[in-house]
């Protein structure tokens, strides 16, 4: 089966995150991105990924925020049997679901939850020795 990926989001968010994706990992073939920009509607992002999708494929589709316009409209695609929608996309879930190709649910959640442990605040511990110089 054909595997398509769709980053969606409110303004430029998501046609940045795919830049960052295949900056990190190569150019994706089938991986698009639609951002809703102001004064447009989430129903024509929505038009456009659904002239796209047939019954032959295995769609995923990320999304910026839950319960956000974008979101909302993109929910009607889920009563196809072929698409998965996952919300609160940042870089590392957007790269571990495009690298491994993931479209099954399971294996969907399983990185999402691999994801959130990375999610943590970061401090620099300085090493109080003899000699407070050697911060680094």
């Amino acid at each position: 089966m054909k595997k398509a990926y769709f980053l969606i989001s409110h303004n430029e968010f998501a046609y940045g995150l795919k830049k960052a994706v295949e900056m990190i990992v190569g150019k994706q073939e089938n991986l698009t991105a639609y951002g809703l920009m102001p004064g447009d509607h989430p129903d024509n992002i929505v038009a456009k990924i659904e002239e796209q999708i047939t019954e032959d494929m295995e769609v995923v589709i990320l999304g910026d925020i839950a319960g956000g316009s974008v979101c909302n409209s993109a929910l009607v695609l889920t009563t196809r049997p072929n698409v998965v929608l996952v919300s609160g996309t940042n870089l590392p879930l957007a790269m571990e679901i495009i690298v491994t190709q993931a479209t099954d649910k399971e294996a969907i959640e399983a990185i999402i939850a691999s994801v959130r442990e990375g999610i943590k605040m970061l401090k620099v511990q300085p090493m109080m020795g003899e000699d407070c110089d050697d911060f680094f």
